[in-house]
Order: structure tokens, then sequence, then C-alpha cells
């Protein structure tokens, strides 16, 4: 299911946000709505992105920049799936120059797992 959620894994809260086949602009509107989300909430969180099927734009990539700095001082630790070949190149550059430390995993259950230790 494409969106976001809070999810409970281990006893620990995952802001878990699915990107899974949505457009660009489907993408972006997500991502808005889960950084108000993580704002309401107010409280520090692990972060999980499903970015399957999914090329992260310009657009995309600005809007991770914005939105990663706004929610950074609620957020414990990331990471995302879904990205392989060409979007690793991108994804890898994007965490060097921006300073983000999201570690990318093959599947939701071993980014979940990381996440909660």
């Amino acid at each position: 299911m494409s969106g976001y959620s809070l999810i409970n894994y281990k006893g620990k809260d995952i802001l878990y946000v699915d990107y899974t086949g949505m457009s660009k602009d489907e993408i972006l509107r997500t991502m808005d709505e889960a950084t108000v989300y993580a704002l309401e909430l107010n409280k520090p969180l692990l972060r999980l992105s499903n970015m399957t099927g999914v090329f992260a734009v310009k657009e995309v990539v600005e809007k991770a920049k914005v939105s990663g700095k706004t929610t950074n001082h609620l957020t414990i630790k990331r990471a995302a799936v879904g990205i392989t070949g060409a979007k690793k190149v991108l994804f890898n550059a994007f965490n060097r120059f921006s300073g983000n430390s999201t570690r990318a995993f093959d599947t939701v259950g071993d980014a979940k797992d990381w996440l909660v230790i």
C-alpha cells in the first residue's frame, strides 16, 4: 500500500513511507504529507522509505533534501529500500553531498531489523 503510516516493529515506532509505483507528483505530495505528519507527531522516529519502482528526478531529490532538514531533529535513523542500479549511484551521491545518513537495504524486513537495533 502506497502512502505513509506509523508502524510498530519490535516495540519501536517507524514512520513508513511507501512510494512504490508513484508518479513524480504523487511522490512530492506524499513526501509533503509525511513531513507534516512527522512534525505533528513531534517525537523522535525511525524512518523507512520504500522507493521500489521509482526514479528520483531532480524535483524529488530537492524535496527530499528539504524534508530531511525539516524533520532531522525528529529522526533517529533512516533506512530505504528499492534503491538499485543507477538509483543507488544517485542515492549514494545524495547522501555524500547532503550529509544524509540513510542506509539502503534490499528488503523492508532487513531495513526494519537495522532500524530497531
